[in-house]
């Protein structure tokens, strides 16, 4: 996947680990009443799958909101729009949230471990 983003052009998009994935996404829906907080965790999103422009995300040091805001400073500075910022980055969480298992896959996976009586 290729990110659209200002003067940087089309940047290689990389899918971040799961725990990155989950927090980006569940952010994102706790943002919607806010506009503000919505626009960093978009720019947030991009910085996690495009890191050969933007810094890498430490969840160590930073919430996605955090890294968001430094994302955001860098993409605005980069040319783009807000529009821009919200329509990739709304892109690149959908694909993130895509990534997380779901509760039939997860029964499936499940269904490998032999019962406690059966493994006896």
């Amino acid at each position: 996947m290729y990110l659209q983003l200002g003067k940087w052009g089309k940047v290689p998009a990389r899918v971040p680990n799961l725990a990155t994935c989950y927090e980006f996404t569940v952010s994102w829906t706790s943002a919607t009443d806010d506009i503000a907080l919505l626009s960093r965790v978009c720019a947030g999103a991009i910085g996690a799958v495009a890191t050969q422009r933007l810094p890498a995300y430490r969840p160590s040091i930073h919430k996605p909101s955090e890294y968001g805001h430094i994302c955001l400073d860098k993409l605005l500075a980069a040319g783009m729009t807000m529009s821009m910022i919200l329509k990739v980055g709304t892109k690149v969480l959908q694909h993130l949230s895509k990534q997380m298992p779901t509760e039939d896959e997860v029964e499936r996976e499940a269904d490998f471990f032999p019962d406690p009586e059966q493994g006896s």
